[in-house]
């Protein structure tokens, strides 16, 4: 024990290098069971996220309620919070699809009557094509192709699905498949029900936690640092409605001036999509290119060259503004975050990449702040000690602040902080209380 007292930081740096040995060496292992967790988890970690989203308008509406005159709503303001913010959510997912799926449906029709015309004009244009150059008429006459062996081909697969299994297979997988997601989504919708029904508890249970386990300092910060992240994602989830709003509307008035059809429906189908950073738009634009090809070839290639333009504008203009506006981080940090969050992790990058960048960047704001009004209240301690007389007075010249006032300057960004975290920019939340 005397050994271990005396060279203990060289027997925890010795654990530690055996630890990240192990770890380096171990990587694909750790690696599988990190996934097995998180798909162990992925329907509660979904109910959370769904839980967090509906929150933002169950609140409201529950304070409204415990407002209300009638005990009856008083009573029952958290229940019916809870059922007016899926009712909510539940309308606005009925009413995207029942705009979307007739055009979708009508669209295929449409694309199944017009296929004949399509085929025959594609017949005489390579028709033409080959009496201007017969070279090419006698390179296709050369080809051989297999006609037969495809066709059985195909009717294989159809019948005995692919090579590694029969269609009974397939078809058993596919149902697997659609139970669990079926089972998952109730997983999700229940727990999210239950968060909803019980967040006091769990705020409760979590400072019980910080009281029990750690210093009153360090619960200050762990708590100040999570009332960061909750609001820089709430203004995250806000600024990406704000987006939507604003793509949808760009979207919706430029199709209508280019007299391009189904302008709602398409509108509303890019800005919603638009959820996912950067490539939404793409997503819902691929679709929006389908159903108008099935009407006008030529207005598809109008639509997805408007569609480019509004994205460029969209994406480095509008989304780093609004989300950067919201959540409080500056316009390049946003690009930068979406970029390397989607280069990395993917799509889930690129969602929670910029509210997490957020959090990070004034959590570290709130840090170097402190740290200067340490060392500003060091000097100014140090200066008073050094005009002590020898009879224990101490002159403090009026003229110079006191720590109060450096600290509260101090709460505020400084120039060395702007010029290391804004890159020279103004700063955008000068006017935002300071966080307490």
């Amino acid at each position: 024990m005397q050994i271990f007292k005396r060279y203990k930081t060289l027997w925890m740096m010795g654990i530690i290098i055996v630890l990240a040995i192990l770890f380096i060496t171990n990587f694909n292992y750790v690696v599988d069971g990190v996934r097995f967790l998180l798909n162990s988890f992925s329907s509660l970690a979904a109910g959370a996220a769904l839980a967090f989203t509906l929150n933002l308008i169950m609140d409201p509406v529950e304070k409204r309620l415990r407002e209300s005159t009638k005990p009856f709503l008083r009573k029952n303001a958290r229940t019916l919070a809870i059922t007016t913010s899926f009712l909510v959510a539940l309308g606005l997912i009925v009413l995207i699809l029942s705009i979307v799926i007739p055009n979708m449906i009508n669209a295929l029709r449409m694309l199944t009557n017009e296929a004949p015309t399509y085929f025959k004009e594609l017949g005489d244009l390579f028709q033409k094509l080959f009496e201007k150059y017969p070279q090419a008429a006698q390179y296709f006459a050369n080809v051989k192709f297999d006609w037969a062996a495809t066709l059985d081909s195909i009717v294989h697969f159809i019948t005995k699905g692919s090579t590694t299994g029969n269609m009974m297979d397939s078809t058993f997988n596919l149902v697997t498949t659609a139970v669990g997601s079926f089972v998952n989504l109730f997983v999700m919708i229940v727990f999210a029900a239950y968060v909803l029904s019980e967040k006091e508890r769990f705020v409760r249970a979590y400072y019980q936690l910080t009281d029990l386990f750690m210093a009153p300092e360090r619960r200050v910060h762990l708590t100040r640092n999570m009332r960061i992240i909750n609001q820089s994602f709430k203004s995250f989830i806000l600024g990406e409605i704000i987006e939507a709003c604003i793509l949808s509307t760009m979207c919706i008035v430029g199709m209508l001036i280019l007299q391009l059809p189904y302008a709602t429906m398409i509108g509303i189908l890019v800005g919603v999509i638009n959820m996912i950073p950067m490539i939404g738009a793409f997503i819902g634009g691929g679709i929006g290119a389908f159903i108008i090809f099935t009407i006008s070839p030529t207005k598809c290639l109008i639509f997805l060259v408007f569609l480019c333009v509004i994205q460029q504008i969209e994406s480095n203009i509008f989304f780093p503004r609004v989300i950067g506006n919201k959540v409080g981080l500056p316009g390049i940090y946003v690009m930068i975050t979406i970029v390397v969050g989607g280069t990395m992790f993917g799509v889930l990058g690129m969602i929670l990449g910029v509210p997490l960048m957020a959090s990070l960047y004034k959590i570290l704001k709130d840090y170097l702040a402190e740290v200067k009004a340490m060392h500003a209240k060091r000097a100014e301690e140090a200066a008073a000690a050094s005009q002590a007389h020898p009879d224990g007075t101490v002159l403090v010249k009026p003229a110079q602040p006191g720590t109060a006032e450096i600290l509260r300057q101090a709460k505020q960004v400084t120039d060395e902080t702007e010029r290391l975290l804004h890159f020279g920019m103004e700063d955008s939340d000068s006017s935002a209380p300071d966080q307490k």
